[in-house]
């Protein structure tokens, strides 16, 4: 007969083990067995005369134990900008040039030792034309918001609302797009709030069950989000915030969470390691062209995801986790 205490402890244990299974569904965590991410760059071509995509052999813009991760290209396609633990404790932005031949390439854009930076993106000021960029500054839970700093001038918030933000996505005519940090939902704070002094709030809200990849579609007025439907489906979708439309642009099936625009009109995804693409400005196309298998750069890397493309679509950068 087993005694009390034991039928005790094996029932709390499977309760417990009943929890962090439902967690785990739930929130959907991936597996913690990537110790670090890494940034590596592929030469890109597109002949738009048969609509077809190469990609080359890659180089490490990073390589190393740690987080380097969330690329962006800058306007000019010189630059991309990158969050890295390379500082310390916290998360600043790195800006790694593209065409310059020495050691010194990598170049620090924040010195926030108290804070970290995260989401990177290039931007032009309307009055000066400095260029600069906006990121996510994590000011502790659950002040996290989106900021913008030009060259050599100090940092200010870009956005009105309080809502704890993760990832966001900016029109310069039209507003920013926010995704709430533990909600998973979306909101829109649209450039001049006439309803409200603290930008967007409840009453802003967008959809639930967003992932995280959320852009502006180039050339429109309008976002693109991935939708995580309750019949299982993931559907990246167009939504328009004047008219407050949603469409559906293309499923993503078991491909990757994230996904990237080219300024021609393609979305980028990655489904376990083949790189794929899709036209969604060409009627008709609805489904994924491949383009190219991803090998592993190296023995330490595997698990591509996160996807950039230069706005003069002659490069790309894709995240690797590193053993």
């Amino acid at each position: 007969m087993t005694p009390l205490k034991t039928r005790h402890a094996q029932s709390t244990n499977k309760l417990i083990s009943s929890a962090l299974l439902l967690l785990v569904t739930i929130f959907n965590f991936a597996p913690a067995y990537a110790s670090g991410y890494d940034i590596w760059l592929y030469p890109l071509t597109f002949d738009s005369q048969t609509t077809e995509w190469q990609l080359g052999s890659a180089s490490p813009i990073s390589n190393r134990e740690g987080y380097d991760n969330q690329p962006a290209f800058s306007s000019d396609s010189q630059h991309i900008m990158f969050a890295s633990d390379r500082s310390g404790e916290h998360n600043d932005i790195y800006q790694y040039q593209l065409n310059k031949n020495s050691n010194s390439r990598v170049k620090q854009l924040t010195h926030t030792p108290n804070e970290s930076e995260y989401s990177p993106q290039p931007f032009i000021t309307e009055q000066d034309e400095l260029a600069g960029i906006r990121y996510i500054i994590e000011q502790g839970v659950p002040h996290q918001s989106v900021w913008q700093q030009a060259d050599q001038q100090t940092p200010s918030r870009t956005i009105k609302s309080m809502i704890p933000t993760g990832y966001y996505a900016h029109h310069p005519e039209l507003g920013t797009l926010l995704w709430a940090r533990y909600a998973y939902s979306l909101y829109f704070e649209a450039s001049s709030t006439s309803d409200s002094t603290q930008g967007a709030d409840e009453r802003h809200f967008v959809v639930a069950n967003a992932g995280r990849s959320i852009h502006v579609i180039p050339q429109e007025k309008a976002f693109s989000y991935l939708h995580k439907q309750q019949d299982g489906d993931r559907v990246i979708k167009r939504f328009d915030p004047l008219s407050g439309s949603h469409i559906p642009l293309i499923g993503v099936g078991n491909g990757n969470e994230d996904y990237a625009w080219s300024n021609n009109g393609w979305i980028f995804n990655i489904d376990t390691n083949r790189l794929r693409s899709v036209n969604t400005l060409k009627l008709g196309q609805k489904t994924w062209q491949s383009i190219s298998t991803l090998q592993p750069p190296t023995k330490l890397h595997h698990s591509p995801s996160r996807v950039a493309i230069s706005p003069d679509l002659k490069h790309m950068a894709i995240v690797w986790s590193r053993k």
